[in-house]
């Protein structure tokens, strides 16, 4: 026996969420000139946010620095270091800031940390007796 009501369940679901997402997408106010591009280089992307990857979509923006590293990142809007994560894949070394608005950014694949950073990652290194590690921070 074929039952043919489940499609059309299915489609109103679909329907219906769409529908209300979209309101509350549209609903949502975003912070407007509120944070600032985190390097000292025209703004230039190599990898986009949601970009389909061999296995998996790409979790984040990638900026193009002349094929160089070492310059420094800033953060994009005031706020305290939340978190910090050290892994071999993903995003590498990685620094959360919690900001004012409720908002965070990561910053991934950083090169090293500041000299607090490293130390405070290392003690947990040792502590986990691990080199990957991901704790948080109080503000």
């Amino acid at each position: 026996m074929i039952i043919k009501y489940p499609l059309i369940v299915i489609l109103f679901f679909s329907f219906c969420t769409r529908v209300f997402a979209q309101g509350a997408i549209q609903s949502k106010q975003y912070p407007q000139n509120y944070f600032r591009y985190p390097l000292d280089l025209p703004p230039s992307t190599a990898g986009s946010f949601g970009e389909l990857r061999p296995n998996h979509f790409h979790s984040g923006l990638d900026f193009k620095t002349n094929s160089r590293t070492g310059y420094p990142v800033h953060a994009a809007f005031d706020g305290y270091v939340s978190r910090l994560r050290v892994e071999f894949g993903g995003f590498g070394n990685a620094i959360y800031i919690t900001h004012p608005n409720g908002y965070a950014t990561v910053y991934g694949h950083i090169e090293r940390f500041s000299p607090e950073m490293e130390k405070a990652v290392r003690a947990m290194q040792y502590q986990q007796q691990s080199f990957e590690v991901d704790f948080k921070l109080q503000p």
